[in-house]
């Protein structure tokens, strides 16, 4: 038994680096193996002396035959497949409960307060923070968090009037040195002694923008691309596009130029930030379709197109490529590799049917993990008759998703127009509709600008969420005739 057990513990240990299980939850998860392993072997060593009135020592005084050696050495080599096969299934399965206890949860959450950042929404990016600290926390995580709680506090106390500003940079000061921050407990001190001493040079406080909205010349109009309640409550995003009336962006709205209300209820200190001045990650899924009804120029269009789209991306942005015939396929999973998403769209033969809702289930369903600007770009000629999911599955699945669906739709004899224009009106996006292959192009290297020039809206709701009740959002911009946006969308539950 002790050979066996040597045998499959070196197999173990040359496996870690095959498998890439270097990390600590891997190397926690093959520590409980190897303790279910020591305790198996435990009681039949036990069970075998009691039978036999051997020891352990029998193991070694055994006549050492080549048959021995090989009984011994498959044997461990069984065991050691166990041991590997039990600390998978404890990574999968025992662990993730108590992942934030073992590597802390900060992976997750520091993309989440780098929307808030980009935003400046300083308020609601603190109470996510102490959330999140009043809950047990490892203590990498937490010293990261009280730092990033020190920087808001002071980036916040820059935008309030003198005495707010004050009792602002207090309480980053205190903070700070609750948690040993000095660096940020000195400037906190600086900022605060210089609110205090108006004779000196001081750091002069953000002005608070007027509070009468501007003025926009008659023709401008606005549009809401979408809303994401990923991070609902208490924070809701809303991405909007505002033109003047040759249609190009306007860019230099401030919050104050905006009034929003949920249910009719005013939305208090919205935050807004321009994507050009605060760009965010973008995350976008291209599901293309590949039916047979595809074939010749439709196919070579939406490939063409869909690489002008590439060629505008960020080098911080990512893609997924997700084609559908009868069955949907996983082209290219998520990368920032551009030529390898090139390359994955090379893939696509027109083919088969229409699986058109399980392409856009797919990709709402790997969104729901990202962060940043999430968006899905579907081009397809037909109505879907292939599909083990429905659209109402994909209207709940991409608000879950917190996504925008930017359509590209061919008209054919087969295309349904008003499925696709009432999926879009439910998500949250944009519709678009050619007979003309020739003008798909242009129309994905419009999207990606238009995602480019797009606000983004901080919104804390004033309310609960309701577990699945309709609500509808108002945003009016400008005065003292605003234009005016409305769009309902549902609570994604608790």
């Amino acid at each position: 038994m002790i050979r066996r057990l040597i045998v499959a513990l070196l197999l173990v240990l040359a496996a870690l680096p095959l498998l890439h299980w270097t990390d600590r939850l891997h190397l926690v998860a093959l520590a409980g193996a190897l303790a279910v392993l020591a305790v198996i072997a435990l009681a039949i060593g036990v069970l075998r002396r009691r039978a036999t009135g051997d020891n352990d020592a029998a193991d070694w005084s055994e006549e050492e035959t080549s048959a021995n050696l090989l009984r011994d050495g498959a044997g461990g080599l069984l065991i050691g497949c166990v041991g590997l096969a039990i600390a998978g299934l404890l990574y999968s399965y025992a662990l993730p409960p108590f992942y934030p206890l073992l590597v802390g949860d900060c992976p997750q959450l520091l993309p989440k307060l780098a929307i808030y950042e980009e935003t400046k929404a300083w308020q609601q990016a603190i109470a996510v923070i102490d959330d999140r600290l009043a809950r047990p926390i490892d203590k990498s995580c937490r010293a990261q968090l009280a730092q990033k709680k020190a920087q808001y506090l002071i980036a916040w106390g820059k935008t309030l009037p003198a005495n707010e500003a004050a009792a602002k940079f207090q309480e980053a000061e205190r903070w700070s040195q609750q948690n040993g921050l000095d660096k940020e407990q000195q400037i906190a001190q600086l900022l605060r002694a210089q609110l205090q001493k108006p004779t000196t040079i001081m750091v002069t406080p953000t002005p608070q923008p007027s509070l009468t909205p501007r003025s926009l010349a008659a023709g401008s109009r606005v549009e809401i691309t979408g809303i994401d309640l990923a991070y609902f409550p208490p924070t809701a995003f809303v991405y909007l596009r505002v033109l003047d009336p040759s249609g190009r962006p306007v860019t230099d709205l401030q919050a104050s130029d905006l009034r929003v209300t949920d249910d009719s209820r005013l939305v208090q200190e919205p935050s807004l930030a321009y994507f050009q001045a605060a760009p965010s990650p973008i995350s976008a899924a291209l599901v293309i379709d590949y039916s047979g009804s595809m074939a010749g120029a439709p196919l070579s269009a939406a490939r063409a197109g869909a690489r002008a789209f590439l060629d505008q991306l960020g080098a911080n942005d990512q893609v997924e490529i997700i084609g559908f015939g009868d069955k949907v396929q996983l082209l290219q999973s998520w990368t920032a590799d551009k030529s390898a998403a090139v390359s994955a769209l090379d893939q696509l033969q027109a083919q088969g049917w229409t699986a058109l809702w399980d392409g856009l289930w797919l990709a709402a369903g790997d969104l729901s993990s990202r962060s940043g600007r999430k968006v899905v770009l579907l081009l397809t000629d037909g109505a879907d008759n292939r599909s083990q999911h429905t659209s109402e599955q994909v209207i709940a699945q991409a608000r879950r998703a917190g996504l925008s669906l930017f359509v590209i739709g061919l008209q054919s004899p087969e295309y349904n127009g008003a499925a696709m224009q009432s999926l879009v009106q439910a998500v949250g996006g944009r519709y678009t509709e050619t007979s003309d292959p020739a003008q798909i192009e242009a129309y994905y290297k419009q999207i990606a600008g238009d995602i480019r020039n797009e606000y983004r809206l901080a919104l804390t709701l004033p309310r609960s969420p309701t577990n699945g009740g309709s609500h509808r959002l108002r945003i009016e911009v400008g005065g003292p005739q605003p234009l005016v946006a409305e769009q309902g969308y549902t609570d994604p539950g608790q």
